[in-house]
């Protein structure tokens, strides 16, 4: 049996004989979809794993019409790229990359390498995702270690290698304008995308990058961010199969309860054509349970705090979070999905920063 957020009698009962068996002599009126609001569940009782990929083609369908249609899909390429910069700092080698998105876009990352590697060595990487931070950007990521958001530098201390890029509408990004006019600009050129759509080819790019580097152990990544870093962290391993381990930290947001980011003027530029169905029906083409569905079965990690200023109902995050955990279970893997949760805020402290870290070594490295 399958249950998604739309409802099973929207096949034509007069084509489907069980459907005509069930309703017998009664005339079926419109099938009307279900509400994602109302975060209706992603399975029944009875639920066969081999049922899941119809479930979660399904969900990515309504997922990806949110996220618009642009000029290329979100999907693997071999990009161009080259190497701008090298130095070192905190007593590890830092490369920066520039490489091609689309287009004309072209993006900023700094890869940062463990201590003392040397030629023929490789290691497993980890994309690093900054948060809100306007022009400073990958630098989010880049900070001294034991400061709180310092993934890219603890990370690579501890032997894997980082990749640090700018989010479109941050960081080098907007060097010569600013987020809203770079938005407003990209959205004008592509009327049917969205601002989260080019975030995510940002993400995908970054590894597709990493895929062609010789010293990079390849098919296998793991991603870490917080806030907005977290958020994208999330959707970039619901659509990207390659990010094998994922760390999100305060990046889960039911629309449901968090209904300002629906609502806030920027949301329009976030998915458009999400907003145009909000606006036509009240219903939202998906919620962020879904999105954490389908990143089943690979390893995620959520760090959620129950004081979080920007999340105001934490409760309804967990929730999200064990409605995705159903499908975990239901494919045979619930160890490879967990929540951490802290009273520490929007932020990332040292303990909860080191778990993170034993998480990759887990299901990355395989420690």
């Amino acid at each position: 049996m399958l249950f998604t957020n739309m409802t099973i009698a929207q096949v034509n009962a007069t084509a489907d004989k069980s459907l005509k068996d069930l309703y017998g002599d009664i005339t079926p009126g419109t099938s009307v979809s279900l509400n994602t609001l109302s975060n209706t569940a992603l399975i029944l009782p009875d639920t066969r794993a081999g049922e899941w990929p119809e479930i979660r083609a399904r969900i990515m369908k309504r997922l990806n019409t949110a996220l618009g249609t642009g000029p290329v899909e979100l999907t693997p390429v071999v990009n161009k790229f080259e190497v701008i910069e090298r130095y070192e700092k905190f007593g590890l080698p830092h490369v920066k990359y520039r490489y091609h998105v689309v287009d004309e876009i072209w993006n900023e990352a700094v890869m940062i390498l463990p201590e003392k590697f040397q030629n023929g060595d490789k290691s497993s990487a980890v994309l690093t995702v900054h948060g809100t931070n306007g022009a400073s950007g990958k630098e989010g990521a880049l900070g001294a270690p034991g400061t709180r958001r310092a993934y890219a530098i603890e990370l690579s201390k501890k032997g894997y290698i980082t990749f640090s890029p700018d989010l479109f509408g941050y960081g080098a990004t907007i060097k010569n304008t600013t987020e809203d006019k770079l938005v407003d600009d990209f959205l004008k050129k592509y009327p049917n995308w969205s601002y989260r759509a080019i975030k995510l080819l940002v993400l995908i790019r970054a590894i597709d990058v990493l895929e062609q580097l010789p010293f990079v152990n390849k098919g296998s990544y793991g991603s870490m961010g917080n806030s907005l870093g977290g958020g994208m962290a999330l959707y970039h391993a619901a659509i990207d199969p390659r990010i094998k381990v994922s760390v999100p930290s305060t990046g889960v947001s039911p629309a449901a309860s968090n209904i300002y980011r629906l609502m806030r003027p920027a949301s329009t530029k976030e998915e458009p054509e999400k907003w145009k169905k909000i606006a036509k029906d009240g219903k939202p083409p998906y919620d962020i349970h879904e999105v954490i569905a389908l990143c089943a079965p690979r390893a995620m990690l959520f760090l959620e705090d129950y004081n979080d200023p920007y999340n105001p109902d934490v409760a309804a995050s967990f929730g999200a979070i064990s409605q995705a955990m159903q499908v975990y279970q239901l494919l045979g893997t619930p160890n490879r999905i967990s929540v951490v949760v802290h009273g520490d805020g929007h932020d990332t402290i040292d303990d909860v920063r080191e778990y993170a870290y034993k998480w990759f070594d887990r299901f990355l490295l395989k420690k």
